[in-house]
């Protein structure tokens, strides 16, 4: 019978040129198992079937974001800027403001709804199925009246990758693919990636969304679970066109 080897070895010296500071191998491989590609998949739409015989069929836009401007995909919102004259603006003036402060002068501007970015969400309007608990309503009072509160939590495909601010529209009629009547408008307060492991990958961290990148930087998610947050009246975001 063999002696059991402890779990850890000697400081190794380095040996690879671009190897810069001494290491030491704390876990050795005993076993190794490859990535199961199908087993991700039948996951996945596993989840899809399950949202679209249970669930309703809702209209989703994402929200534009700092990294998408970084990234070019965007342009700042020059609407809302300041200029000395509102009825005919200097477009020069407005592009300084703009990449000064970096945000909107105007939460009710038509053109970005206060989001700062030209647009204020990305052109595609997705319709999702989504599963969603049933919650009581909540009355708050506001200075414009009595206000019902609701925050369902609900479920989504894995794709696209849903994040905080994003617009969901409940569709209370469709004609085939076309949305004639909506109920409720909401956003997006928080996401939980649901994830499932088939061998060594990286962590299940929400990854960067950069535009409509469906989880680039993580191939384990099978479905992502969100709280909603229906929107108070006279809120900008109702201007949104979802069709």
């Amino acid at each position: 019978m063999s002696t059991p080897q402890p779990s850890y070895g000697p400081v190794t010296s380095p040996t690879a040129p671009l190897q810069h500071i001494p290491y030491q191998v704390e876990s050795p491989l005993y076993v190794y198992k490859q990535r199961e590609a199908t087993t991700l998949i039948d996951q996945q739409r596993f989840h899809d079937e399950a949202l679209q015989w249970y669930g309703e069929e809702c209209v989703v836009r994402l929200l534009w974001r700092a990294e998408d401007a970084q990234a070019g995909l965007v342009t700042y919102c020059l609407t809302c800027q300041d200029s000395p004259n509102p009825t005919a603006p200097s477009t020069g003036i407005q592009t300084r403001v703009s990449q000064v402060y970096r945000q909107t002068g105007n939460s009710y501007c038509p053109d970005c709804y206060g989001t700062t970015f030209t647009g204020g969400f990305q052109p595609t309007a997705y319709h999702l199925y989504m599963l969603a608990t049933d919650t009581e309503d909540n009355r708050r009072m506001l200075q414009t009246g009595q206000f019902w509160r609701q925050n369902p939590q609900v479920q989504f495909s894995w794709f696209p990758q849903i994040r905080q601010g994003d617009l969901v529209v409940r569709i209370t009629q469709w004609d085939g693919d076309t949305p004639l009547a909506s109920s409720t408008v909401f956003q997006v307060s928080n996401v939980q990636p649901i994830t499932v492991r088939t061998g060594p990958g990286p962590s299940a961290i929400t990854p960067y969304r950069t535009g409509t990148q469906p989880f680039s930087q993580n191939q384990v998610i099978v479905n992502q679970i969100c709280t909603l947050e229906n929107l108070p009246p006279g809120h900008p975001y109702y201007q949104v066109p979802f069709v």
